[in-house]
């Protein structure tokens, strides 16, 4: 029986404490290199991240963590929660289950720990074995990858090791409204976003994004954005509708500050 299943993809390491910058990808630049992009690209980069809550705000977002919620035609389908530590480069999730007992998982983006429970109803987490954690741990991985890119993408134009591109203004095929779009290509050498191309439709005028797309492999996925809340000094659309499949992905209990390091150890195991 899959305990861990595969509906994690639909949801969406650890440094010493001398470390003083966020934990990234081995080999990356600690900053954006400034060269890499058009003066003019980075100019309107820098005035979106600003529009969403600026530079200051983010480097303080040790941790996001929210629930998730995925709706078509207004009926939820499946559900569960993030936590991602971006000090310590990790990633929690936990799916929620119609028996009651939640799946999680937990795992160094960058490095080789990673671990597994199942939450029964009683409050007490129990082991899954191995292959099923791995089975869990790339599925999370997926879904880490598309949901906090997403999530995050005002404040990842400027990711160091990525190439910012300024491709100008374009008409929203859905809503009609006027966009200049913006093409951000992660570090090759990131191993979490290797592959990943994003691009950010934003009011030039207001500077907010309204639009996203995401193109990961052979795969494209294209949101309209809305409903935009400011947690710890951050703006972040807490909805967006797939432009596609009409699917709705609704965020809630969005959480922005320091880390919650119990979350990512491997669980003292109770009884059922």
């Amino acid at each position: 029986m899959r305990i861990l299943p595969l509906v994690f993809l639909l949801l969406a390491a650890c440094g010493g404490s001398s470390r003083s910058t966020f934990a990234r990808h081995p080999g990356a630049p600690l900053v954006y290199d400034r060269a890499s992009a058009k003066p003019e690209a980075i100019e309107f980069a820098e005035k979106v991240i600003a529009a969403h809550g600026g530079v200051a705000a983010w480097d303080n977002a040790k941790q996001i963590r929210w629930k998730q919620a995925v709706e078509i035609d207004g009926k939820k389908v499946t559900s569960g929660s993030h936590a991602w530590d971006r000090w310590n480069a990790r990633h929690w999730a936990e799916l929620d289950r119609d028996d009651g007992n939640n799946a999680g998982v937990m795992y160094e983006i960058y490095g080789e720990y990673s671990s597994g429970y199942i939450l029964a109803k009683s409050g007490s987490k129990q082991p899954v074995p191995p292959a099923e954690v791995r089975q869990a741990n790339t599925f999370a991985r997926a879904a880490w990858q598309r949901d906090t890119t997403i999530l995050a993408a005002p404040f990842l134009l400027l990711e160091p090791g990525s190439k910012l591109e300024l491709l100008g203004e374009i008409k929203d095929d859905t809503s009609g409204a006027l966009y200049t779009e913006l093409k951000v290509t992660f570090d090759p050498k990131d191993t979490a976003r290797a592959g990943v191309i994003l691009h950010v439709y934003v009011d030039k005028t207001t500077f907010a994004v309204g639009r996203i797309e995401l193109e990961i492999g052979a795969d494209r996925f294209a949101y309209t954005l809305s409903n935009f809340q400011t947690v710890g000094g951050l703006k972040f659309a807490t909805e967006r509708k797939n432009i596609g499949s009409g699917e709705v992905v609704k965020v809630t209990e969005l959480k922005v500050g320091g880390v919650d390091d119990d979350l990512y150890m491997t669980p003292i195991y109770g009884p059922a």
